[in-house]
């Protein structure tokens, strides 16, 4: 998946590059619906302990400050800011705070599934990540399929 490169600054770890893809039984517009819904998302995303929309609203220029809790008991705190949004198909965000770079959300139709995408790409001053780097991928990797199996039981629960 392409994403824009986040360089490292100065005192900030090398890049850390997260892909990972979703596949839910629902149609593109109710599952972007769940996702737009960031208050919401503690309440279906283990691992997210925390959220909350700093503007209230999801445009261009939109926060929200979030904390995320690892399997290993790592937690990260960081501001999304919206880049770019074409609702319903793609979110592009940029992360401050423990983490820094950009990420992207595509979501598109596949057959009876909609396919989603998500590309971070981000360094960090924290010492824990960098220690923990080895298992980076494994502990990204337990929270975004923590997330996958909490949305589609978001959803299966309004249909």
């Amino acid at each position: 998946m392409s994403h824009a490169h986040t360089r490292a600054e100065s005192g900030e770890s090398a890049p850390f590059h997260f892909e990972t893809t979703w596949r839910v039984a629902e149609a593109v517009e109710p599952v972007w619906d769940v996702l737009s819904a960031i208050d919401d998302w503690p309440g279906w995303w283990p691992g997210l302990a925390w959220v909350h929309a700093v503007d209230g609203t999801l445009a261009e220029g939109s926060r929200a400050q979030i904390g995320v809790r690892s399997p290993l008991g790592l937690s990260l705190s960081m501001m999304l800011r919206i880049e770019a949004i074409d609702p319903p198909r793609q979110v592009v965000l940029s992360a401050e705070g423990d983490l820094r770079g950009t990420g992207v959300w595509t979501l598109r139709r596949s057959g009876p599934l909609t396919v989603i995408d998500a590309v971070w790409c981000v360094t960090t001053t924290r010492l824990a990540p960098r220690l923990l780097r080895p298992l980076s991928a494994r502990m990204h990797a337990a929270v975004m399929a923590a997330g996958e199996t909490g949305l589609r039981r978001r959803l299966s629960a309004r249909a």
